[in-house]
Parts: structure tokens; sequence; C-alpha cells
């Protein structure tokens, strides 16, 4: 089980690449995936999570065409990721454009992803947060899989 968390402030720089941080890279590995996520932001995920997506689709049939409509949308909204020789990413056109990112990012850690997305719309989503209506989010998350594990 990944780890991620913590906040950091990134840059692309003019050819729309960025550095993950260090913290992040051990636990990602190699192989890992850009992805479009909800709220206009990118999901940075480890091979092992994208298997775990793709295993939970479970035997879909041949025949199905919605259901395997909906599996080629999902897997073409994922790009590989190639680490140029100093580390750093390059951003695909496409997520940058959904992300509506211009220069400034946050990195986010999302528990088992990392989340990246525009300063500007980190911004927005955090602006008068209550903290205690997160809490109360999580707290009935932990209720539905205490529930589940019954």
């Amino acid at each position: 089980m990944y780890s991620f968390n913590g906040r950091f402030n990134n840059r692309l720089d003019d050819k729309n690449r960025i550095r993950i941080p260090a913290k992040f890279k051990e636990e990602l590995g190699s192989g890992y995936k850009l992805a479009y996520g909800p709220g206009e932001s990118i999901y940075v995920m480890p091979q092992k999570e994208y298997q775990k997506i793709l295993d939970s689709f479970g035997e879909v049939s041949f025949f199905d065409e919605e259901a395997q409509n909906a599996i080629a949308l999902f897997t073409a909204m994922v790009h590989d990721v190639t680490q140029d020789n100093q580390g750093r990413i390059i951003i695909p056109a496409e997520l940058k454009e959904y992300a509506k990112i211009d220069k400034d990012i946050v990195i986010t850690g999302a528990a088992s992803f990392l989340r990246i997305e525009s300063a500007e719309s980190f911004a927005k989503r955090t602006q008068g947060m209550n903290i205690s209506s997160v809490f109360a989010k999580l707290n009935a998350l932990k209720k539905s899989k205490d529930k589940g594990d019954e």
C-alpha cells in the first residue's frame, strides 16, 4: 500500500516539464502513469495501482460493447510516463489543457496516487475549506469500509 501525502508547489518549464518530488519517486517506481482525474486534475498512478483498476474490470465479455467502449475510453485517457536524464516528465498537452494548467501547479499526495492541478484550481477548491466536513466525509468512508468488512 502506498502512502503519498504532502503538498508541493511546482512550476512547468517552457517545454511543459516538471520534476516529481523526490519524496514520491521511490514509491512511484518505474512505469507510472498520468491520467485524467476528477475536478480538472491529473492523477499520477504507480503501475500497481493502474493494474488494480484494470483488474477491477473483471472478465468483460468481448461482446459487451458498452463495457468495452468504457474500458477503451478510460485506457485512452492514460499516458505512460518517460523521464528525461534530469528526472523531468512532460505533461502531455491534452492533460495540461484539461487541467487548465498554465505554469504554476500543486502536487498533492492522495494516499495511493498523486494529484496534479493548477495552483488556481487548488486554491479555489480549498478556499474556505471546513476541516470538520473533511473529517466527516473521511469518517463516513471508514464506516462504509467497516460495514463491508463485517
